[in-house]
C-alpha cells in the first residue's frame, strides 16, 4: 500500500482590515462623544436664547452671579485676562476660529450668569473695552 502524503491545510491569512475598521469606528465615537473645548464654569448658568445658532462652548471669560470673573476655572480680573492673551493665550478667537482685528483689538467671549445684574454686565464690558478689547460678545445657551 502506498501512502500518499497529504498537504497540511493552509492557514487562512488574517486580515487586518477588520481591526482597522474597529479602530476607526472607535476614533469617530470618541471624537463625537468627547469634549473638545474647555468645560464651562459650573457656577454660571447662562442666559437662554431661542434664535441663537448652535455653537460649541467657547473658551470664554465667565462672570458668576456676584460679578466675579473666572477664566479656565481660575479667578481673574480684566487686566490679567487680556494680558494672558498677549502672552500667547487664545481667548479672543471669533466663532469661526479667526482672530478679530477689525475693531482695533482682540475679540472677547463673555459668558455671564443669568442672575448677574445688567449694570454689572455693562460695567464688565466697559472695563474690557477700556483695557483694549476690540469686540465683546455675550455667550448664551440656545433653547429649542
Amino acid at each position: 500500500m502506498i501512502k500518499v502524503r497529504q498537504k497540511p491545510p493552509k492557514r487562512q491569512a488574517e486580515s487586518t482590515i477588520s481591526l482597522i475598521n474597529i479602530v476607526f469606528l472607535m476614533l469617530i465615537f470618541f471624537l463625537i462623544a468627547g469634549q473638545l473645548s474647555p468645560p464651562a464654569d459650573p457656577d454660571v448658568s447662562l442666559v437662554e436664547t431661542t434664535d441663537a445658532p448652535p455653537l460649541a462652548p467657547p473658551d470664554a471669560l465667565f462672570a458668576d452671579s456676584n460679578g466675579s470673573l473666572t477664566y479656565r476655572g481660575r479667578p481673574t480680573d480684566v487686566a490679567s485676562y487680556l494680558g494672558q492673551a498677549g502672552a500667547g493665550g487664545t481667548p479672543y478667537e471669533t466663532p469661526d476660529g479667526g482672530a478679530d482685528e477689525r475693531a482695533g483689538g482682540p475679540s472677547v467671549m463673555l459668558a455671564v450668569d443669568r442672575e448677574l445684574e445688567a449694570l454689572r454686565v455693562l460695567a464688565i464690558a466697559d472695563e474690557l473695552y477700556r483695557a483694549g478689547a476690540g469686540k465683546v460678545s455675550l455667550v448664551t445657551r440656545g433653547v429649542e
